[in-house]
């Protein structure tokens, strides 16, 4: 979602070639038209009363006053022609500059062009019909919710303000497809990792009740037929008992007799040998206690020949390793981090970088935006991508140059680089 912030009004949604503007407020139009006003009505004035002056009180010879009307004419007509050019390739005459104003396309956001001409000639034609309180009435009656005019939406124009917002004329929309692309990093979880390809595990029917050693093994009960899992052997294994604790002088039959006391199948026990000799080990040892190292064996320890390789291999956890990086704050506090992290008033990690660990940053003049900038670590550097923030963000090189870091186009910050956000910055160190 891309806002455009407009004065004294809620945020409207924008295309993303306008994402990060700020719309004109009335007062900034006022402010540039009352200036064009005074210089140019000032100029009119000199013009008028020049001639008087120079024939009447200077007594400056006619030949003299022709010459310097046609130096004159010429300096007014090379002044209106810079104008109307310079309108039309950025979209801002050298006094719209002077105050911020900027007319630009709402379907590119490219500088207005010839329509920013027909502005004002059709300003000026409906102030000349109606002695200037037309055009003032149409302005006043027909804004929206962008501060448009009627005159706005009819040539498909928008005013930003460029000293407060981002300026489309200096930093274009880098195309999404152009914009270099963001890794995907997740925290590290070796148990989730590897149990993330398992299938799920088939709920185990509760075992019947154990039987005490001295008494002869109960017939086998018909158990429903288990589902394969991964860690099962390739036979069908008898469905483990809970445990039960004996003497130690009924310890010695349980090494002859089958029972329910022991495990039937382990993960670290060979599959094939227990499902053919149907009965436990003769050093299987109780559910409670832990496997010695001697179990570890060539045989224990070699795969399954019956499984899959796919399944064999599921046996193996691994684990993620992402980048780490560390950055300064501009008070002076190093911090060094893995992953993404999000920086912001009371930042909340976004739908892009769920697992980003948020970083609040005390900024009393309220420039930084709740959740303004993600900083990932990676082989490159750093990569800054700004979450749509209302200040923006612009990444500093070594050697002072500026990379305005827009919405949906991340940009790599290396080691030196500075990245600004709002009134309070970072520095890459690494």
């Amino acid at each position: 979602m891309y806002e455009m912030i407009v004065p004294g009004k809620y945020p409207v949604q924008v295309p993303p070639h306008l994402a990060g503007t700020v719309a004109v407020s009335l007062g900034r139009r006022l402010a540039w038209r009352i200036l064009a006003i005074i210089i140019y009505g000032t100029l009119d004035v000199l013009l008028t009363f020049a001639p008087f002056y120079l024939l009447v009180i200077y007594r400056m010879s006619l030949d003299a006053f022709n010459t310097l009307n046609i130096v004159t004419g010429v300096m007014a007509f090379a002044w209106l022609g810079f104008v109307v050019i310079r309108l039309v390739r950025t979209g801002a005459t050298p006094l719209m500059s002077l105050t911020g104003v900027r007319w630009v396309r709402v379907d590119t956001g490219a500088p207005a062009g010839w329509a920013g001409l027909g502005k004002l000639l059709l300003q000026s034609t409906i102030g000349t019909l109606t002695f200037g309180v037309g055009s003032i009435i149409i302005c006043f009656a027909s804004m929206d919710e962008i501060n448009r005019t009627w005159f706005d939406r009819t040539l498909g124009i928008v005013p930003i303000n460029t000293k407060a917002g981002r300026d489309t004329y200096k930093t274009p929309v880098t195309p999404q497809s152009q914009a270099p692309a963001q890794p995907v990093v997740q925290p590290w979880n070796a148990t989730a990792s590897a149990a993330a390809s398992l299938p799920p595990v088939p709920s185990v029917p509760s075992a019947p009740p154990s039987v005490p050693l001295s008494a002869p093994p109960a017939p086998p009960t018909p158990e429903p037929e288990a589902t394969h899992v991964p860690w099962a052997s390739a036979a069908s294994d008898p469905v483990p008992e809970p445990p039960t604790r004996v003497s130690a002088q009924a310890s010695a039959p349980a090494a002859t007799a089958p029972s329910s006391d022991y495990i039937g199948s382990t993960p670290w026990s060979n599959s094939d040998s227990d499902a053919a000799e149907g009965e436990p080990a003769a050093t299987a040892q109780p559910l409670s206690f832990s496997p010695p190292s001697s179990i570890y064996s060539t045989s224990a320890q070699a795969p399954d020949s019956s499984l899959p390789q796919d399944d064999a291999d599921d046996r193996t956890q691994l684990g993620v390793r992402y980048d780490t990086a560390r950055v300064t704050f501009d008070t002076g506090v190093t911090y060094p981090f893995g992953g993404t992290i999000v920086l912001g008033r009371n930042p909340l990690a976004p739908a892009s970088h769920p697992t980003a660990s948020p970083v609040p940053v005390d900024d009393p003049q309220r420039s930084v935006s709740k959740t303004h900038v993600a900083l990932t670590a990676t082989r490159e550097g750093v990569l800054v991508e700004d979450l749509h923030s209302t200040g923006g963000t612009v990444v500093v090189r070594a050697d002072g140059e500026e990379t305005p870091v827009l919405p949906g186009a991340p940009v790599h910050a290396r080691a030196g680089d500075t990245v600004r956000y709002g009134q309070r910055s970072v520095v890459i160190d690494g």
